[in-house]
């Protein structure tokens, strides 16, 4: 439990002043203080103190005027003054300096704002003017504002900021807080010069100022702006008027806003303060006793009462309030002198569902004495400044100090007064000190405590109310300790030992080296002290001289280890516990055993580690007989601890084993555990045990009560607690002080020692090495531990305790030592029960504890046993709710238990009703009032349900009142009774009536049997009729038939069963006449055979035609044959074909339709297309291939090329299926069909096909060609392909280097190609290497003739000279470049004669074609000979090469098809 500690300020001025304003610096302990005259708006003052409440002389401001705003810097120790002259201070208490701004507003400032930065100050006056600053590293504002405006008269501003700061603390985070260095200073903003912002005029305007200078208007409210507050975690800003109108905003990353929300606050509206709390909570005060919240998310509105916290005085009210975020606390201030604090117990878990006022937990008060006008909190150090009328008061939190020790405890209460209380006499004493309390130390008689300047020793009796002062003395301590008449006290570097008067008698000193006192304490005889360098020292202080038993240098044993806070040791010295702080401001458990010099580092998330080293095999000599379901057991214990780290830490005053920890919920896990009773996620206390082998050992967590303020120490068998004052404690097994109300310690029994209480130390000896060997699982020695206790209480506490512990195990051994062989066998007999807490309900059961029973039965969910215990201990509404909602499937058994119940307590009403939600009452309750007939019949008469007056007509029936069961009957509507007595009462008229008007088939039937039997043809006809309501159409055809009622026959026939039909077929059968009856029974009833039969043999065609639909595929193959020649000779060639395409008779179809040359339409072959089948058989697969290929020929005949495809492809016949596609010419089809094939022999068709195209002007087709003869590895036809190439490059285009390219592709391919013929491919081989080699000779001729004509021309005419020149290359090109050689050189000579060559040699040719006809007019005018033969028309061209492949592309191309 923390308290607050206050300090009045020092006042620095004479006279008297009045405070008007304070700010605290969030960073440093610096607060501002504005005080003015008293009597006056003049003489203003601002004064700074430090957190201890000092004046900072040097550094007072005084003007003539009242200072209206403060506002300090956010990161350094400048703050910003605006005075009611419009004059802006700033001062820097770095460097002492003063800096003034007055040359542009001339009002009074109405408000001061610095960026996030602090590298921009915003003011606004009450004139209007807008201003934005520029501030030097100094502080000292630029003399040229940045940007002005003149708006409004301006009152409000509040910064925009869009994300929160990255290393903010979650609220209540106390751990983080610890962890923060209050002199941390900030990182710079992303946006250093950011000022965008949102001001607010007394007019109610709303502005906002961009990073751009620009000042906006956003909004205006009717009224003025009362306070204007902003959310960057919600991004909301909300507005509250004079009027007390509260109109919430939406704001953008633009700071353009958008209204959400519009309502009116309750509450004094004049002296209102209102003020951010938790989330988008608002809290406000106005002078009232509550303290009223509103949540703007949920529309939650609740309040505060002051006088439920605290003895308030009449008319007691709260005048102002602040919110500290980070921590989560509230403070308000009243008129009555009181500064109230309420912790915010909200959690994100549990928050939605607590109430209003459940989410804050009352904290503490402090009075200050007189009204409090203003509180302020500042600096991560939790200080809070408090204006009371003119002066002011620093509130500083401390935790409260305890101790306990030889079972005497002392608590403190207030800054001043302490509470010791010694438990085993009962004996409470109230001792007030003149010194600020900052520590205690308690032993049997004496009571020290400490201020850190002063130390004062008091002496009081254990059974009488006597107290006196021992001694007192100043001394600067940390620590004090006392061992008998000895006092120890703590200074920077050593212990000194003291009289209780102070006189010094010996120092225990520590080097510079081994750092200053951080810990000390004394433990029975034993006193431990710790250093900051990490020093533990142990001393053994029984002696007049203490004696040194231990010394360890944790800095050298734990890497990199963390500073100490506390060290404590057991009641032998042997072990000696330490608390590390660690980086994230957890406290880590570590262990010293002083005899090894060993050091264990544990922490509460891992404390069943295995040690490093040897030490494993330690833990298995020490514990050998650990058990894998006591194992289990630690790391579920542990995995509970994962949330927690240590608080503090206290050794057992008797057993050097038992070490108790305090463990609260991490940083992560603190905020949610705040308030929360018995919480998981609240604190703990975690028992151990600390083996000699320094194995820690979890015994149990006990989680700590809400009503506790801390944890004080343990002392078996006891736990003690600090008690919240006013707190009302109960709880099984803690006990408070019965002589005194005023005690603020309770003590809670161990969970093992229950009913020990006042054991002797053996017997407590012997529980706690129980304790010990159950939690590791030795069984065997922990029952050999308590065998001498013969306690039956004991046993039947330790059974108890079995339930909450779950060892069902020991149960059964503390029941057999009970004697209670009862609760022994039904505890054996639950082993049934899979649920481990139904099990354990059940022996909760036994021991009569019905509400653990309880609790247990819902935790392990089996509702149908918790049914069961609550009829049992006769709680039945609970039992009926229970199944109501959690157990259906036994809520009638429920509710029939509860009638049997109801019933053995002569309850009737009640059993009746329960009986009827059973829905056995048809049974029970008749037999129930059998023995009462007036109540029977009282009961018959007002039940409205059909089996009770069913049963009840039977009932007077059996009694022969007739006309009484038939109105009995008539209501249960149970007609066919009513028929039956109508019948036996020959009142037949009736009946009918009855039979028709029900429409009851067994009272039809009935009723028609009894017309029957009589034999008349009119009753006969009746009978009939009743037989064919009650669908009993058999014994109705008998009827037809045995009085020849043929009309009827037929349609009681087709209404009635196939056995019926045919019946009554044979009957029709045997006329003449009525043989299309007979067929169309036989046809109904499934005989289709039967009806043909008929149909043939008596010539009933037009009946055949219709039994032609409904043959099937399963039909007699030569009857379904027999009907298609019938209807083929009828000329119905169509009803025939869908007959035998019906019955899957496709091969018949297909030559019905070539005989009678019927076209195949696409819906036709679809029909005749069996569809995919995974399971069809092997047989079957085949015949639906054949069927496909036949049907894909038929459409071949047929000219239906597509569909043939399409038939041939289903069949799995790819090459047949692109035949069929190469004689519809379809290219385009035929090139996507070759395309997905994939099979060899398509692409080959596929090419051939092309080459058949004018592939030539088509690079697509050509492309094509190569593709489908490369995929169809055809490199004997690529070759030839690429040769035609060649050849035309040659004929049209003269174009001999790609000729040479083409006939080079050919070569290619042929070496790719393999083949039966290998002879003939080598043969061609060496023909296109020849053809080649002359083509590629007169290409490089051609080439090079622009450098070397001579060479060129004697190549040429070596050309000439080849005998396989024609089969190669075009010899009218050799003569042509020859020819047109010698024209060009003037050689017409040679030219004619080259000319006259030519026509030698190739005398059918036109010279024209090979030389140009200027070069021969040329040739013939040079020489005078006139034009002759050979030039120009008339002579028939020899075929080009590439017209000659075409051909015999064709001839392959027939040869592939």
């Amino acid at each position: 439990m923390a308290v607050y500690f206050s300090q009045a300020v020092q006042q620095s001025f004479i006279g008297s002043k009045t405070l008007v304003l304070l700010d605290w610096h969030r960073s440093y302990g610096l607060l501002a203080v504005a005080f003015k005259d008293e009597h006056s708006d003049a003489d203003g003052l601002v004064n700074f103190y430090t957190e201890e409440g000092e004046a900072l002389k040097s550094a007072s401001i005084h003007r003539s005027v009242v200072a209206e705003s403060l506002q300090w810097h956010p990161d350094k120790k400048i703050i910003a003054i605006g005075w009611q002259s419009g004059e802006i201070t700033t001062y820097s208490d770095t460097d002492h300096e003063i800096f003034e701004q007055s040359s542009i507003h001339r009002a009074a400032i109405g408000f001061l704002q610095w960026n996030k930065a602090g590298s921009r100050l915003i003011s606004g006056d009450k004139s209007g003017l807008l201003v934005v600053w520029r501030v030097e590293p100094r502080g000292q504002l630029h003399p040229i504002p940045l940007h002005q405006h003149r708006i409004q008269p301006l009152t409000h501003c509040v910064l925009h900021t869009t994300t929160l700061p990255s290393d903010r603390p979650r609220p209540g985070d106390i751990s983080v807080l610890e962890a923060y260095s209050w002199q941390r200073k900030s990182e710079p903003s992303p946006d250093t010069n950011s000022i965008c912002c949102f001001c607010a005029s007394s007019e109610g305007v709303v502005y906002y100022l961009n990073n751009s200078g620009e000042c906006l208007e956003r909004f205006r409210v009717s009224g003025q702006v009362h306070s204007f507050l902003f959310s960057a975690e919600k991004q909301m800003l909300v507005v509250i008027t004079s009027d007390m109108n509260l109109i919430q905003f939406a704001s953008n990353i633009d700071g353009q806003l958008t209204q959400t929300s519009k309502v009116r606050l309750s509450g004094r509206n004049k002296a209102s303060q209102i003020s951010w709390t938790e989330g988008a909570q608002l809290a406000s005060c106005s002078n009232e006793n509550t303290i009223r919240f509103c949540d703007l998310e949920s529309t939650e509105n609740y309040a505060l009462n002051i006088h439920q916290c605290i003895q308030a005085i009449p008319n007691e009210a709260a005048t102002c309030i602040d919110y500290e975020p980070k921590r989560g606390i509230l403070a308000a201030g009243t008129n009555g002198g009181n500064v109230l604090m309420w912790q915010w117990v909200g959690s994100n878990m549990g928050e939605s569902q607590m109430g209003g006022t459940d989410k804050w937990e009352f904290k503490t008060f402090t009075s200050v004495g007189t009204r409090v006008d203003q509180v302020k909190w500042g600096t991560d150090k939790q200080l809070l400044g408090v204006s009371c009328g003119g002066t002011v008061q620093i509130l500083s939190e401390q935790v409260m100090n305890t101790h306990l020790n030889d079972e005497v405890s002392a608590v403190q209460v207030s800054p001043t007064e302490m509470m010791v209380e010694c438990h085993k006499t009962g004996m409470i004493h109230s001792l007030r000190t003149d010194v600020n309390i900052k520590g205690t130390f308690v032993t049997k008689e004496y009571l020290a405590v400490w201020s850190g300047k002063k130390v004062a020793v008091y002496s009081f009796s254990q059974d009488k109310p006597q107290t006196r002062v021992a001694g007192t003395f100043a001394a600067e301590t940390s620590n004090v300790a006392v061992y008998e008449q000895n006092l120890y006290t703590a200074s920077k570097t050593q212990v000194e030992v003291r009289t209780f008067q102070g006189t010094l008698k010996q120092s225990l000193v520590f080097t510079d080296q081994e750092g200053s006192l951080e810990s000390m304490t004394v433990v029975g005889q034993y006193l431990v002290a710790g250093t900051t360098a990490g020093v533990v020292r142990i001393w053994d202080i029984s002696r007049r001289e203490p004696k040194a038993t231990g010394s360890i240098n944790l800095a050298g044993i734990i890497p990199g280890c963390p500073p100490l806070t506390t060290v404590k040791c057991n009641c032998n010295g042997s072990k000696v516990s330490i608390l590390l702080l660690k980086d994230n401001g957890c406290l880590q458990l570590a262990i010293w055993d002083v005899e090894s010099d060993a050091v264990r580092v544990f922490s509460p998330a891992s404390l069943t580690n295995p040690p490093e080293g040897d030490a494993t095999n330690e833990m298995a000599a020490s514990l050998p007989d650990v058990t894998e379901s006591a194992l289990a057991e630690q790391k579920k214990l542990c995995g509970e601890l994962e949330r927690l780290c240590v608080a503090s830490h206290h050794w057992d005053a008797t057993d050097p084993q038992l070490l108790v920890c305090l463990a609260r919920p991490d940083n992560q896990g603190r905020r949610q555990s705040e308030g929360k009773k018995g919480s998981e996620h609240g604190p703990a206390l975690v028992i151990l045990f600390v083996t000699q082998y320094m194995n820690v050992i979890v015994n149990s967590i006990v989680p700590m009560e809400s009503f506790y303020s801390g944890f004080l120490g343990v002392s078996i068998p006891y736990l003690y607690f600090g008690r919240k004052p006013r707190s009302l404690v109960a709880v099984e097994n803690v006990v408070v002080n019965p002589s005194d109300s005023a005690s603020v310690v309770a003590r809670q029994t161990m969970r093992d020692f229950v009913g020990l209480e006042q054991g002797d130390a053996r017997a407590l000896q012997a529980m706690l090495s129980f304790s010990f060997n159950s939690t590791v699982g030795n069984m065997d020695e922990a029952f050999k531990a308590i065998k001498l206790i013969k306690s039956h209480t004991v046993w039947e506490n330790m059974a108890k305790m079995c339930v909450k512990t779950h060892r069902l195990d020991v149960a059964a051994t503390c029941l057999g030592n009970m004697g209670n062989a009862r609760a022994a066998k039904v505890v054996r007999e639950s082993r049934s029960i899979p649920e481990m807490e139904a099990r354990l309900a059940v022996l909760a059961v036994q021991l009569g504890m019905l509400v653990d029973a309880e609790q247990l039965y819902l935790k392990s969910k089996r509702y149908d046993l918790l049914s069961q215990f609550y009829q049992a201990s006769g709680q039945w509404q609970k039992a009926l709710e229970i199944c109501e909602l959690n157990d259906r499937l036994h809520l009638k058994t429920a509710y029939h238990c509860y009638g049997k119940y109801s019933e053995a307590l002569g309850a009737i009403p009640a059993a009746i009703n329960s009986y009827e939600q059973a829905g056995t009452h048809r049974f029970e309750v008749p037999r129930m009032l059998l023995d009462d007939p007036v109540e029977l019949e009282n009961y018959v008469m007002k039940s409205k349900d059909k089996s009770i007056r069913k049963w009840w007509a039977e009932y007077l029936e059996s009694m022969g009142d007739f006309d009484m069961a038939l109105q009995f009957y008539e209501t249960a509507r149970d007609y066919l009774s009513m028929v039956r007595i109508l019948c036996f009462s020959d009142n037949l008229q009736r009946a009918i009536s009855v039979a028709e008007e029900s429409g009851c088939k067994a009272a039809a039937y009935h009723l028609a049997r009894k017309l029957s039997i009589d034999g008349n043809k009119q009753d006969v006809a009746k009978a009939i009729h009743f037989y064919i309501k009650a669908q009993c159409y058999g014994p109705a055809i008998q009827l037809a038939k045995e009085h020849s009622f043929d009309d009827h026959l037929m349609n009681l026939a087709l209404l009635s069963s196939q056995e019926n039909m045919v019946d009554a077929a044979k009957y029709f059968e045997g006329n003449p006449s009525t043989q299309d009856k007979a067929i169309m029974l036989y046809h109904k009833a499934g005989e289709v055979s039967k009806a043909l039969e008929l149909c043939f043999e008596h010539q009933q065609y037009d009946v055949l035609e219709q039994l032609a639909e409904d043959l099937s595929e399963h039909s007699d193959p030569a009857m379904v044959g027999r009907m298609a020649g019938f209807l083929v000779s009828h000329d119905q060639v169509e009803k025939a074909l869908n007959l035998l395409v019906r019955t899957r008779r496709y091969g018949e179809a297909l030559d019905l339709c070539m005989d009678k040359h019927v076209t195949i339409t696409e819906e036709l072959a679809e029909r005749m297309t069996l569809p995919k089948d995974a399971n069809e058989s092997e047989e079957d697969a085949k015949k639906k291939i054949e069927v496909l290929e036949k049907l894909a020929e038929c459409c071949m005949a047929q000219g239906s090329y597509h569909l043939a495809t399409k038939k041939f492809t289903q069949a799995g016949n790819k090459t047949k299926a692109m035949k069929a596609l190469l004689k519809s010419g379809d290219t385009e089809k035929i090139v996507f069909f070759a395309g997905v094939s994939r099979q060899k022999d398509v692409y080959i068709l596929a090419g051939n096909y092309l080459q058949t195209l004018e592939w030539r002007k088509d690079p697509e087709i050509m492309k094509n060609i190569i593709n489908f003869y490369t995929k169809g590895k055809a490199m004997e036809l690529l070759a030839g392909f690429y040769d035609a190439c060649a050849q035309v490059e040659i004929d049209e285009y003269q174009n001999y280097q790609k000729a040479v390219g083409a006939l080079n592709e050919a070569l290619n391919c042929l070496s790719k190609a393999k083949g039966k013929n290998q002879a003939a491919i080598e043969a061609k081989e060496t023909f296109l290497k020849e053809r080649m080699a002359l083509v590629e000779k007169f290409a490089k001729a051609q080439s090079l003739y622009q450098e070397d004509p001579e060479e060129s021309v004697r190549q040429c005419s070596a050309l000439l000279d080849e005998q396989s020149l024609d089969a190669a290359v075009r010899v009218g090109d050799v003569y042509g470049l020859l020819i047109e050689h010698y024209n060009h050189t003037g050689n017409y000579q040679q030219a004619y004669a080259l000319m006259e060559e030519l026509h030698h040699r190739l005398p059918t040719i036109n010279l024209a074609f090979y030389v140009d006809a200027k070069t021969i007019e040329t040739v013939h005018k040079a020489l005078g000979i006139p034009l002759g033969r050979g030039v120009g028309g008339g002579v028939t061209h020899k075929l080009p090469r590439s017209e000659i492949e075409e051909e015999d592309a064709e001839e392959v191309e027939d040869e592939g098809a």
